[in-house]
């Protein structure tokens, strides 16, 4: 016999009345998207360090004709790098964890600000090196997919938790209906 806190299973296999009152739920989390998070970890990673060196570069080297443009450079990339990671970590903790207001919290954050950063990195600078036009697409499709998948699991997300609620309160109320009647 193998005892466990919350089951007993007998020789024939046979599981005790305690089995089947334990909640059951299907996980809702997304490889695609928990994978794409990675990918993108590393991409990031190798984004910030290119892009930190022709930032250093373009300020030391290269006379801007707007101030605007030289005030907007280093506050964006900062930016840009705050909410990757806050990003990363709103994205790990709502697909893994299946948290709904952190998955809203990383697509939110993935439409504003790090769109209009990269953007702004990769395309609108006054100073546009080919490494930022080609690093600053391939974010831009990673951050499109990643919106994309994000969504597909923030809405089963969303489905599985209303279903699960529903469930409850079916149970809920089969349970009062049948104090009611005994």
């Amino acid at each position: 016999m193998i005892n466990s806190a919350s089951t007993e299973v007998g020789i024939g296999g046979q599981a005790h009345e305690s089995f089947q009152k334990l909640p059951t739920s299907e996980i809702s989390s997304s490889i695609t998207f928990a994978v794409l998070i990675y990918t993108n970890v590393f991409f990031s990673l190798a984004y910030f360090l290119g892009n930190l060196s022709i930032i250093i570069e373009k300020l030391t080297s290269l006379q801007f004709s707007s101030n605007l443009q030289l005030v907007l450079l280093l506050p964006c990339y900062i930016i840009w790098v705050l909410g990757e990671l806050a990003r990363f970590y709103f994205a790990y903790i709502g697909n893994l964890k299946e948290r709904v207001p952190q998955m809203s919290a990383f697509l939110l954050m993935t439409i504003f600000p790090q769109l209009p950063c990269v953007l702004y990195l990769g395309f609108y600078q006054e100073f546009i090196y080919p490494f930022d036009e080609s690093t600053g697409a391939v974010m831009l499709v990673i951050l499109v997919v990643e919106l994309f998948f994000g969504y597909l699991t923030l809405h089963t997300l969303i489905q599985m938790q209303t279903a699960q609620f529903y469930r409850l309160c079916q149970e809920e109320e089969d349970e009062q209906r049948s104090k009611i009647l005994s």
